[in-house]
């Protein structure tokens, strides 16, 4: 009967413990515990293993000791029908393997010792079927059934009943690997550059299992090799069931049942290797896995999909030049990578030297080695086959010291999508990079991380970049709590930076979004979508695919802070957010949407083409945007623009691209210490506009919303706030070079200037005619309307062509003008004794005087003051009767009754204007006097009629 190669997947398999000493000399010795015992037969360096005890297509064999000397050979040798030898191990000795162990046909072999077992450096397989070695105290059958090793004296019950896995005691004994051991199979394209080649270690047939289960797992320089096969490593730390699951791809554990795991280390090169026509898999699972100088491969090398890379751990650390690796070069889709760490994942990389000097050489190239040391995770496509995802699951991401992460696309197939899920992110001069490299055709893949806090410092990367024809991949990034771009580091190359890039061919560059509650940007650090690149010293330009759009939501805050250190290039980098186009393609859309917007010490927010492209625009929805001061004393002015040959420190006179809309939405908007908010163009590209909707807009010391033109049009300014305030020097102003100037125009209920402090609102031109300004206002103050600059406060649009090139200004007030009406005094006060005559005031021809007052008369102009002032009281008495006249308020004998003023209403007070003499003789005071008793007035004789 032809053995089923598959049958040991189906069930019928069970595990057997081999312990041997710790001697490398050769040591099998059998025991009796089995109905039909081993038998053991030495043929010099060969050892002979027959006998045992057969079940079906399972042959059980039981060894007191079990070790395999340097260039020894363990055979054994088995019917050609036998589909899974057991292996038990019932002495208290761990197994060395130093040489061969080797079997007939395609039999799976099981090797089971719970003392532990060690392969040393000439450990090799030769098995037709899948390998499991074990340190388990005995295997679990389905019907109760059980094969221990450490307890050998029960009645066996040995059975062809389905396994249901393997159970392990208190403490388990530790797996060795150092097997080096060289292979004949051919391992990987020969020209292809990957650091492994036929030092295969231990190695099972193709499209084969290799487990090693048990306590702390050891790859000391040793390699394990399953070609489009399965390698599994597990670590167990406490007693428990390790279940066996079978998949639609084979074979798999299930550590459910386990209460705590073990240790799991790869270290001097120890390498685990899964590749093929079909990437295999690799499976990993303990409680600390560590990886140093050592590497995980599973690549796809034909037209059959990978199957993947797990490791599942409460901590996995990856360091000095490990590398974990799905790639696609057939038509066959690359494995997924999945990493899994309930505490920690962290990814070291060799040196922040060779990890800058790794990504100027991709950017400036477009290629690079996909088996570069600096690069610790990745998976990617060369050629038709997409390329496999990447899944982080943790409660905290480390990239530190160079390490790069993420897929890469160098042929026609798209590259995989990188997810992270994570409480904390942490990226420290290390890379998430995903990209198209250079004649690739496919799109590169997409980048999401959902954390509650990511900080990125020291020249770390986030980017996703196409240098071909297909796009780059988004960037989609979710913090509940916070994002933070620290630093870039002085003397280097690199920015801290969150970044999508279409560099030298048509590929569109990705959006780029992030929501958060408080996103930090400082020290030279940046968010930015663009078309073509600047590394600090190259500029590539008149190439790139359109750039993507960038979309900023903090449900707290935005800050933009400061500028780094001196770099290696002698230059310095701002903050920024920023969309760009360096190339004669479109650039992207820029929107922040958040309460508090804080732009300071050079910080920038951007959109901008240097080239002939058009420039997306800026959209801010904002309660509150502050943009404050300079950094270097004023050499970088922290800024909000839209520009045309300019961004940031660059400039190209020569850019013919058109400029986006400047649109701010805000409660206030704030412009302090020689800070902007601008739009403009160099060459003749045209300028887009400035559109603010806002409550307050405030402009203080030498602060300015500008917007200038060389030759092309555009470069308007539109304002509508309840309220502007413009003081010390600060400028609403539109220049023009050989054009029309821009038009200024403003709707405010209150615009508010000092008028000596030379704060202007202005729409010029050099070589053109001037804008035109319209201001619609309820008030205006401190400034007005001026036919040139002075250093006054002025509103003016001028020419320097002369003033029939002149702009016009229109201002409409709205309500009461408070200046309306108001006649200027005369500076010398004039002499009260020429003022007023020394006679009496003529009454006649209905000429009169009036006083009115609280009841007093004043002293004279010439009359010296005195502290008690003269009461004189005109009032008519309540009771109608007449008043004493004269005295003063305090000898006053009247006494008057308050009225309640809920009670009573006031009588009117009518002024007199002139008197009347009744038939009687009584003189009376009326307000309208008759014409016909004016002939009744009573004048002094010595005074004249005028």
């Amino acid at each position: 009967m032809k053995p089923d190669p598959h049958l040991w997947q189906l069930g019928l398999i069970s595990l057997l413990g081999l312990a041997a000493n710790s001697s490398t000399s050769a040591q099998i010795v059998p025991d009796t515990t089995l109905p039909n015992n081993s038998i053991v037969t030495p043929k010099g360096n060969l050892i002979e293993i027959t006998g045992g005890t057969r079940k079906g297509g399972n042959l059980f064999h039981s060894f007191q000791d079990f070790s395999v000397s340097t260039d020894g050979e363990a055979f054994f040798n088995n019917a050609p029908e036998i589909q899974n030898i057991l292996t038990r191990v019932t002495g208290s000795n761990i197994s060395n393997i130093d040489g061969l162990i080797r079997a007939n046909g395609g039999a799976n072999l099981f090797l089971l010792n719970p003392n532990g077992i060690i392969f040393g450096l000439n450990a090799r397989l030769n098995i037709g079927g899948s390998f499991i070695g074990s340190t388990a105290s005995s295997i679990r059958f389905a019907d109760g059934s059980e094969f221990s090793a450490t307890n050998p004296t029960a009645p066996p019950l040995l059975t062809i009943n389905v396994p249901i896995g393997l159970q392990f005691g208190s403490n388990p004994g530790r797996i060795i690997n150092q097997s080096q051991a060289q292979t004949s199979i051919p391992l990987l394209p020969l020209n292809l550059p990957i650091p492994i080649s036929t030092n295969a270690g231990l190695e099972v047939q193709p499209g084969q299992t290799l487990a090693l289960v048990g306590g702390d797992i050891q790859l000391n320089g040793g390699n394990l090799t399953a070609n489009t096969g399965q390698i599994l490593l597990g670590s167990v730390a406490s007693p428990g069931l390790v279940i066996f699951e079978l998949t639609p791809l084979g074979l798999s554990f299930n550590y459910d049942n386990i209460q705590s795991l073990g240790n799991i280390q790869l270290s001097g090169g120890a390498t685990l290797n899964t590749s093929g026509l079909g990437g295999g898999k690799v499976d990993i699972r303990g409680r600390n896995v560590t990886l140093s100088s050592s590497r995980i491969y599973a690549l796809s090398l034909g037209n059959i999909d990978g199957r993947g890379i797990g490791i599942r751990a409460n901590s996995l650390r990856v360091g000095d030049g490990s590398q974990i690796s799905t790639l696609a070069l057939g038509g066959g889709q690359g494995g997924d990578v999945y990493l899994g760490a309930t505490d920690l994942v962290e990814l070291s990389g060799i040196g922040f030297d060779s990890y800058q000097q790794f990504l100027a050489n991709y950017l400036t190239s477009g290629t690079l080695n996909p088996f570069d040391l600096n690069i610790a995770l990745e998976s990617g496509t060369l050629s038709s086959g997409v390329a496999g995802d990447i899944t982080i699951e943790t409660g905290r991401l480390v990239l530190q010291n160079g390490a790069t992460a993420g897929t890469a696309t160098a042929g026609s197939g798209n590259g995989g999508k990188m997810t992270i899920y994570a409480n904390t992110v942490e990226i420290i001069g290390a890379a998430i990079n995903n990209g198209t490299l250079e004649g690739s055709t496919g799109s590169g893949g997409d980048i999401s991380i959902e954390t509650e806090q990511l900080t990125m410092r020291d020249g770390a990367a986030l980017a996703s970049i196409t240098r071909s024809e297909g796009a780059s991949g988004t960037i989609s990034i979710k913090a509940s709590e916070s994002v933070d771009l620290l630093s870039s580091l002085a003397g280097t190359v690199l920015q801290t930076a969150i970044a999508t890039n279409s560099i030298g061919g048509i590929g569109k560059a990705g959006d780029i979004t992030v929501d958060t509650k408080r996103l930090t940007i400082a020290q030279g650090s940046g968010i930015s979508s663009s078309n073509s690149g600047y590394n600090g010293n190259l500029l590539f330009a008149n190439a790139g695919g359109p750039g993507g759009d960038l979309t900023i939501t903090a449900t707290e805050s935005v800050t933009v802070a400061g500028i780094s250190g001196i770099l290696a290039n002698g230059g310095q980098t701002l903050s920024y957010i920023a969309a760009q186009t360096l190339s004669n393609t479109s650039g992207g859309n820029l929107r922040i949407s958040t309460p508090v917007l804080i732009l300071r010490d050079g910080g920038i927010v951007s959109v901008a083409s240097l080239g002939a492209g058009k420039a997306g625009n800026i959209t801010i929805d904002a309660g509150r945007v502050a943009v404050i001061g300079s950094a270097n004393n004023g050499q970088f002015s922290s800024k909000i623009e839209a520009s045309v040959g300019i961004v940031a420190n660059l400039t190209n006179p020569t850019a013919t691209g058109s400029g986006g809309e400047l649109n701010l939405n805000v409660g206030q908007l704030i412009v302090w210490d020689g800070a902007t908010v601008t739009v403009g163009a160099l060459g003749t590209g045209q300028a887009g506009s400035i559109n603010v909707v806002g409550n307050e807009i405030i402009l203080d010391n030498k602060s300015s919303i500008n917007a200038s033109t060389v030759s092309g049009e555009g470069g308007n300014i539109n304002l509508e706030s309840q309220y502007i305030l413009l003081r010390r020097n600060s400028q609403i102003r539109t220049d023009a070079g050989n054009t029309t100037g821009g038009n200024i125009t403003i709707n405010t209920d209150t615009l508010v200037a000092v008028p000596k402090e030379n704060s202007d609102i202005t729409a010029n031109a050099q070589q053109g005619s001037g804008g035109r300004v319209r201001i619609t206002a309820q008030g205006i103050f401190g400034t007005q309307f001026r036919d040139r600059l002075t250093p006054l406060s002025d509103i003016t649009a001028t020419s320097d062509l002369g003033p029939e090139f002149n702009g016009t200004v229109q201002i409409d007030i709205q309500g009461v003008d408070p200046n309306r009406g108001l006649v200027e005094l005369p500076v010398t006060v004039a002499d009260s004794s020429n003022q007023i005559a020394q006679t009496c005031a003529s009454q006649a021809r209905n000429n009169s005087f009036v006083m009115t007052g609280r009841g007093g008369l004043p002293p004279t102009p010439s009359e010296a003051l005195n502290s008690t002032p003269g009461w004189i009281d005109w009032r008519v008495s309540r009771s109608g009767q007449d008043e004493e006249i004269g005295g003063t308020a305090e000898s006053s004998t009247h006494q008057s009754s308050i009225p309640n003023p809920q009670s009573q209403i006031p009588n009117r007070l009518v002024e007199a204007t002139g008197w009347v003499k009744d038939a009687d003789g009584t003189v009376r005071l009326v307000a309208n006097p008759s014409t016909e008793v004016s002939s009744d007035r009573y004048y002094q004789q010595n005074c004249q009629v005028k």
